[in-house]
């Protein structure tokens, strides 16, 4: 009785075969993956899929009961991790696209002394799947059909596609899940997503690239401060967007302030909030301001932030003295230079009258007075005097000329 209803099964099977149609050279839909090409990357003959998706950053078990996906990211299931990944297919001589039905799935697992464990091919019916994409992407939001998968590599045979018409793929596809390689894991050269980690020379370990990647945990992870999630847009911090989270109806959990803000919940939803702004009491002996605040003057200021005013303010008047000082000293110079250059001229000044004096005893009266009279007028001290200077000396010339007339006479 079993052989028999074992063998009429064969024979629906059969009949249902042989009435639909069946496909080759079918393969995974380049345009698609592409648009995601952090996570997916196809060989050429586009029939082997890599997929390198990164976790979650929410640590709570995940269920798939009204909730959306992100794409390209690792979910928490119970004890383990499974990453959705939507399955797209295109056959020659047709534009339209496919998703399957159901497949005949393989695990192909590689064992710590690198034999390979072949699981016997298991029919499995895929799954309808709600994507939500991230806010930079052209479309909002997207359905599929795939499945959940482990880090694996997994063979898809036979597959059954979503059509009015029966219709079988007689090609094979391969998938390669290789999950996000964390802070510390063990590498050669390079880690995945090498926008985010770098091999360390000297641990052999993935570490962040930069000082501009943020580290969650054991996850190194982009910002849009940072780069705008120009890195890995399906997993980012994003800044907190009031409208978004009244439209999707869901609390970003996640989500990020800028510098000089906080984060503030309230009416379930996350905003941003002006540190200024919140009040506190200068009398109370509890600080009711967050962490690395302080109360001053009924407000809740940044530590850091009164630090770099105080710097500022210090610095303002060791400005004004340095500038005070040299303007000071070059005044000075300036006074004493100009000093020296009077003294220095006062002196050839007196040398000349010196020598004047001694001619006068060596020579005749009339000599005195020609030479008293030359050097009087060429006298560098004369030419910086005034008109009332010249006056005096005109009137002294007088004199001696007088003396010179009175001497001869006697």
């Amino acid at each position: 009785m079993r052989l028999l209803l074992y063998t009429f099964c064969l024979l629906i099977f059969h009949l249902q075969r042989t009435n639909g149609k069946i496909w080759n050279n079918c393969r995974f839909v380049q345009r698609f993956y592409q648009t995601h090409s952090n996570v997916f990357q196809l060989n050429d003959d586009q029939t082997l899929l890599t997929v390198r998706p990164l976790y979650s950053l929410s640590n709570q078990s995940f269920t798939t009961l009204n909730q959306s996906l992100s794409i390209g990211i690792i979910y928490p299931f119970a004890d383990t991790y499974l990453v959705p990944v939507p399955l797209l297919f295109e056959c020659p001589g047709n534009e339209q696209i496919y998703t399957p039905n159901d497949c005949e799935f393989t695990i192909l697992d590689t064992r710590v002394n690198l034999s390979m464990r072949r699981t016997e091919p298991t029919r499995t019916s895929t799954v309808p799947l709600q994507f939500q994409n991230y806010p930079s992407s052209s479309v909002d939001s997207f359905s599929s059909h795939g499945a959940y998968f482990k880090q694996s590599t997994v063979a898809l045979q036979n597959c059954r596609l979503n059509s009015n018409d029966e219709i079988l793929i007689n090609n094979s596809f391969h998938l390669r899940i290789e999950f996000e390689q964390t802070i510390g894991s063990k590498c050669s050269h390079e880690c995945f997503h090498s926008q985010l980690y770098e091999c360390s020379s000297t641990s052999q370990t993935c570490q962040c690239r930069s000082h501009t990647i943020e580290k969650v945990g054991h996850l190194c992870i982009d910002t849009e401060l940072a780069s705008n999630c120009s890195l890995t847009p399906e997993r980012c911090r994003r800044l907190c967007n009031i409208q978004k989270q009244i439209h999707s109806d869901e609390i970003d959990e996640n989500c990020q302030c800028p510098l000089g803000t906080q984060r503030i919940r309230s009416n379930n939803i996350y905003r941003c909030e002006l540190i200024f702004l919140k009040e506190c009491d200068n009398f109370k002996t509890k600080n009711t301001c967050p962490k690395d605040y302080f109360c001053q003057e009924n407000r809740c200021i940044l530590t850091t932030s009164l630090n770099r005013v105080n710097q500022t303010i210090l610095s303002v008047p060791l400005i004004l003295i340095g500038l005070l000082t040299g303007a000071l000293l070059i005044i000075i110079v300036l006074i004493g230079g100009l000093l020296k250059m009077r003294s220095i001229k006062c002196v050839k000044f007196v040398h000349q009258q010196r020598v004047l004096s001694n001619h006068s005893s060596n020579s005749s009266p009339a000599t005195i007075t020609r030479l008293s009279t030359v050097h009087s007028s060429s006298s560098p001290c004369s030419t910086l005097s005034s008109s009332s200077k010249s006056l005096k000396l005109s009137s002294t010339n007088k004199i001696s000329e007088k003396y010179t007339k009175i001497h001869l006479f006697e």
